[in-house]
């Protein structure tokens, strides 16, 4: 088993309320779910960091990607997101 590390952290009510529902009903400790959310965010920011150095690289080596290159990106990643055409912020649900 790994080594443990207590922390103290402070969050908003309702987000703490959210928590402790979700844990029960799941039937885990808090510390499991809090553990294996931050594994996930913490790996989603590890592939975006990692993207965007190896999107850098390629422009230093390849020239700077031009709009067409870009609207096309964005299209792939929309359809990819199922986003409607009005782009991320929009198509969420609130």
């Amino acid at each position: 088993m790994a080594e443990k590390v207590k922390f103290s952290v402070s969050l908003n009510a309702e987000l703490g309320e959210a928590l402790r529902q979700h844990a029960e009903a799941e039937d885990e400790q808090i510390s499991a779910v809090v553990s294996r959310a931050l594994e996930s965010y913490l790996g989603h920011r590890k592939r975006m960091r990692e993207g965007r150095e190896a999107m850098v690289e390629y422009q230093e080596q390849y020239g700077m990607f031009t709009e067409e290159e870009r609207a096309k990106a964005r299209a792939r990643v929309a359809d990819l997101m199922g986003w409607s055409e009005k782009g991320p912020k929009e198509a969420r649900p609130a």
